[in-house]
């Protein structure tokens, strides 16, 4: 086998070829490992994260390069046909099980069971609100409360920390550093603190939802890792791996083809 760095350089060397414009490790990627972009179906570009070693550039680059093959035989990406037609179940299933070793389900699992968690908080803090205001709606700005509220505590409706006065201020500290506040005010403040971090869970778990998902990054996890660990594909996804094999000897995109030439993979 060739050595991986003269790899990356031929392989970097062919995208570029292609009208592609790729940086290494002189950027952020905008916080991805990767990036492809493209505008106005005339400049294509793919980043690589300054943060990404040596020895996962390749893996990057394959990936990045895969959403470059999707994009021009398919504009809309929404679907595999391009290269596979009419997956079966059980191939879907397997290209699936090759981004979850990617990100186990195990983490998706942790961030549901965090939002029942918070949502029954949610729920709890608000029944204890009613109590004192019958009227109170959680899903809206409670003005009776807010305006009942000075400076600085006022800024914890809004973050869960602040300076004010050369002071530190947390929600966390209620207690302590607001001792006048009245047991629906200290609530409701919780209660705005736990919607924030429920806001930001929902975003995360939408995000993965949309990474398991989307067929672009299940064609692309599955390309790169075809070409830089033969037996980790052949045993996650072997119905898909012997297919793929076929798109490869039988010259179905040229740009498949050409990786493989470079990579030295299938002969």
């Amino acid at each position: 086998m060739v050595d991986k760095r003269d790899r990356v350089i031929e392989l970097i060397q062919y995208i570029e070829s292609l009208g592609v414009s790729v940086n290494v490790c002189k950027n952020k990627a905008r916080g991805n490992k990767g990036l492809f972009l493209t505008k106005n179906n005339q400049f294509y570009r793919i980043d690589i994260s300054k943060s990404i070693d040596d020895e996962n550039i390749l893996s990057v680059l394959l990936h990045e390069f895969a959403h470059y093959i999707h994009y021009k035989y398919d504009r809309k990406l929404q679907s595999l046909n391009f290269v596979f037609e009419d997956l079966s179940e059980a191939e879907l299933e397997e290209l699936l099980q090759v981004t979850v070793l990617n990100v186990p389900k195990d983490a998706a699992s942790q961030l549901y069971n965090t939002k029942v968690r918070l949502c029954e908080e949610v729920n709890m803090l608000a029944k204890s609100i009613k109590q004192d205001f019958p009227e109170f709606k959680k899903s809206a700005p409670f003005k009776p409360i807010e305006k009942s509220l000075g400076y600085p505590v006022k800024y914890l409706l809004k973050y869960d920390c602040i300076k004010y006065n050369n002071r530190i201020y947390s929600v966390d500290n209620l207690d302590c550093d607001f001792e006048c506040l009245s047991k629906s005010q200290q609530n409701y403040i919780y209660l705005k603190s736990k919607q924030r971090y429920l806001f930001r869970l929902n975003a995360k778990i939408n995000k993965l939802n949309k990474y398991y998902n989307n067929m672009s990054e299940l064609w692309a996890r599955f390309f790169s890792m075809f070409f830089t660990d033969e037996i980790q594909a052949r045993k996650t996804a072997p119905l898909l791996s012997n297919k793929f094999y076929k798109v490869i000897t039988n010259n179905k995109i040229k740009e498949i083809t050409n990786v493989n030439k470079i990579l030295q993979f299938v002969t």
